[in-house]
């Protein structure tokens, strides 16, 4: 999944930013695009976090929970207390970005190529 992820993103913000700049692609908008891609998978990564702590906490609606300021304090909170929650995420947070990495490699290494040949 992360790789699709970041597949789409990173495809989904290069074809946005060629749309916006008229076709032309500059190296500082392959790093924008780059930036995109890297926020965006991290955000998925949370989503993740956010929808195992729903089912931890008896299978409320991740959704609803955005918008419940008491569950960003809880997840904060563990984060930053709890060494086991973030020792079992460790391992899924590298594979993640490693499968991330794989997905938006092609499409930024091109990208990166085209701001080389103008």
């Amino acid at each position: 999944m992360a790789s699709i992820v970041a597949f789409i993103a990173a495809a989904g913000a290069a074809r946005l930013y060629v749309l916006g700049t008229g076709g032309i692609i500059s190296r500082r908008g392959a790093w924008v695009v780059t930036a995109v891609t890297l926020g965006t998978v991290a955000l998925s990564f949370w989503g993740g976090m956010l929808v195992d702590m729903a089912k931890y906490l008896g299978g409320g609606s991740p959704l609803l929970m955005l918008a419940d300021a008491g569950t960003w304090d809880l997840l904060l909170y563990n984060l930053t207390t709890n060494r086991h929650l973030v020792d079992g995420y460790a391992g899924d947070f590298l594979i993640a970005l490693l499968f991330s990495a794989l997905g938006c490699f092609y499409t930024l290494r091109r990208l990166f190529a085209l701001t080389r040949t103008r």
